[in-house]
C-alpha cells in the first residue's frame, strides 16, 4: 500500500526537496551550465537553511543570513532559466509533499523568481 504524501514539517523534508531539485537541475541540458563551478558541499547547506527559516521548518537552528539575489546577479540567468527552475522545484515537491508548507514553499518560490527577473530586468510581463 501507497502511503499518502506528507506536509514539509522537518529540516531533512527540506533537505530532500532541494537535493531532489538540484538532481533534476544538475542533469538538466539547459540548467546544467549554472552549477559546473559550484561546490555543491557548500552551497547546498546554504540552500538547505534558507528554505528552512524561510519555510519556518526549525529557523533556530537552521537561520540563513545573507542576500538570495546577489549571488544570482554574475550568472546570466534567462527567463527559460527560472522556468525550469520552477518546474524542478513542483516536482521534488509535489512528487512526496503536499500540506500548507508544501505550497507555502511553492508560492515563495513563485514570488522569488518573480522579483529575482524583474531586478534582473528579464521579467516578460506580455504573456
Amino acid at each position: 500500500m501507497k502511503t499518502s504524501p506528507k506536509d514539509i514539517t522537518i529540516y531533512m523534508d527540506v533537505c530532500e526537496i532541494v537535493d531532489n531539485q538540484y538532481n533534476q537541475l544538475l542533469n538538466h541540458p539547459i540548467a546544467s551550465r549554472h552549477f559546473k563551478t559550484l561546490n555543491l558541499n557548500e552551497h547546498l547547506p546554504r540552500i538547505y537553511n534558507f528554505w528552512s527559516f524561510i519555510l519556518e521548518v526549525d529557523p533556530i537552528n537552521y537561520s540563513y543570513k545573507g542576500s538570495a539575489f546577489e549571488p544570482h546577479v554574475r550568472l546570466n540567468l534567462t527567463q527559460e532559466d527560472f522556468e525550469i527552475w520552477q518546474q524542478c522545484l513542483k516536482n521534488a515537491v509535489l512528487g512526496n509533499f503536499e500540506g500548507e508548507t508544501a505550497v507555502k514553499m511553492l508560492n515563495k518560490a513563485e514570488q522569488l523568481g518573480v522579483m529575482f527577473q524583474y531586478k534582473l530586468g528579464i521579467l516578460n510581463t506580455e504573456e
